[in-house]
């Protein structure tokens, strides 16, 4: 990829990044809800004694994938091709939301059960106060520093 595509935001399939379809995150969460089904309704549903309400929330939230076993049986369920959701999978990944920023940021929503958008707030929050106390450490280093070795 050269310095044009990135400026223009292109990836390396030469897609934009608002041409590319709905991420898997976004899919599932918009079948349940279509279906007027909580996560635990999916969950019974499914029939998978090892598939849990915890599993499908770090589905919709993008912690978490499903192996292409589940994403056969989630087909099933949703009644819309297996290939739709591989797509979706894949949208994702192009959508680089694998990224560490966005890692934390769904880790933050999963535990404190936020939104995105409170989620991107927090960690805003958190860079400053990391950034302050880094600045206060070494600002109070230098100041215990013997002088007169130097």
């Amino acid at each position: 990829m050269n310095n044009f595509d990135k400026v223009n935001g292109e990836n390396k399939m030469g897609k934009n990044r608002k041409e590319l379809g709905e991420g898997i995150e976004q899919l599932l969460t918009r079948l349940r809800k279509e279906n007027n089904w909580s996560r635990v309704e999916v969950v019974s549903k499914l029939n998978n004694k090892q598939i849990t309400e915890k599993d499908i929330k770090k589905w919709e939230i993008g912690l978490k994938y499903p192996d292409l076993d589940m994403i056969y049986e989630l087909s099933g369920l949703y009644q819309i091709p297996s290939e739709e959701l591989i797509q979706a999978k894949n949208n994702s990944y192009e959508q680089g939301l694998a990224s560490i920023n966005m890692y934390t940021i769904k880790w933050i929503c999963y535990f404190f059960n936020v939104s995105m958008h409170v989620a991107m707030v927090l960690m805003v929050f958190l860079y400053a106060f990391l950034l302050i106390f880094a600045l206060w450490f070494f600002v109070t280093m230098l100041s215990s520093v013997d002088k007169s070795k130097i």
